[in-house]
């Protein structure tokens, strides 16, 4: 067999019936009659001898092979769209939409900004956000659930199809309530700091990952007594004095100005990181807008 046995009529069908399990719907969707869909169905597994579909009290199911080739048959369709953007963006080069996966320092509290002055320049290129720890954001890259990542701290993948390129630099601060200890002290060694209780996000976070790493360097070990996934969180409970934290600039800047939280005296180990921008190659014209203007807003950064 080659790939010549799998035509697009076939995949068109399946992916119709696999979507509403009714092959009627189906039929009345590609303008063709129910056994032209059915018979297209039975020509599919009979050449792979494969069972797709089970039918079981009048209502359709997806086997798991079914299940499986739905997941291909999706990413088809996807290429088909990126094929036909790649197409209309031609005539329209200011046109067109961008799905961004961002990491949480990154989606919450860089690119608001960057994205209201991006709009102002390209109104009818529409942006989506979606924000989730680091190694969330690249599995939804992977799967072409999203165009570009934006994350922090030096990403891991296997994956040779993933480019990536360091945009932005960001620094780590240590903070502490003002009702800490430290917040009185002029200088924190690292023996007393590693005696305290730590507040950090989940694992699979780039912040976290990169704390532990730098703590590594120095053989310590940080005593982590509560996980948040949240940022805002995170402040709010060192606020509380429940523990002390490390978070990006971008995230304390404002309760730093206004004493709700203090930076802690501690030079042992200073945490810097690359926020990074991760893609898989794209015809999309958009997303290139996008990419090049977030660069240029950060080439100062970036070298």
């Amino acid at each position: 067999m080659n790939v010549a046995d799998l035509s697009l009529h076939h995949v068109v069908v399946f992916n119709s019936v696999a979507k509403s399990l009714n092959m009627s719907k189906s039929a009345k969707e590609l303008l063709v009659t129910q056994s032209a869909i059915s018979q297209t169905i039975k020509d599919l597994e009979t050449k792979f001898s494969v069972k797709l579909f089970l039918r079981k009290n009048r209502r359709l199911y997806l086997t798991e092979e079914g299940k499986e080739f739905y997941y291909y048959t999706k990413k088809i369709f996807d290429i088909l769209e990126e094929a036909k953007l790649c197409l209309e963006n031609f005539n329209t080069l200011k046109k067109g939409r961008v799905s961004i996966g961002a990491s949480m320092t990154i989606g919450n509290y860089l690119l608001p900004e960057l994205i209201v002055k991006f709009k102002q320049s390209y109104p009818d290129i529409d942006l989506s956000l979606f924000i989730a720890n680091s190694s969330e954001v690249i599995e939804k890259l992977r799967t072409s659930e999203i165009d570009i990542a934006l994350i922090e701290g030096l990403p891991y993948t296997n994956d040779k199809s993933i480019k990536i390129t360091r945009f932005a630099k960001d620094k780590l601060s240590f903070i502490c309530s003002p009702q800490h200890r430290f917040a009185s002290i002029q200088k924190v060694a690292l023996k007393d700091l590693l005696k305290e209780q730590f507040i950090m996000r989940e694992r699979g976070s780039g912040t976290r990952q990169i704390i532990e790493a730098e703590f590594a360097k120095v053989g310590a070990h940080v005593k982590v007594a509560y996980e948040f996934n949240n940022p805002e969180a995170i402040k709010n409970a060192v606020s509380c004095n429940l523990g002390i934290s490390a978070l990006s600039d971008l995230i304390i800047k404002n309760e730093l100005q206004m004493g709700m939280l203090k930076e802690i005296p501690f030079s042992t180990i200073k945490i810097y990181r690359w926020f990074y921008l991760m893609k898989i190659n794209s015809y999309n014209k958009a997303q290139t807008i996008f990419e090049n203007y977030l660069l240029e807003a950060f080439k100062n950064q970036s070298k």
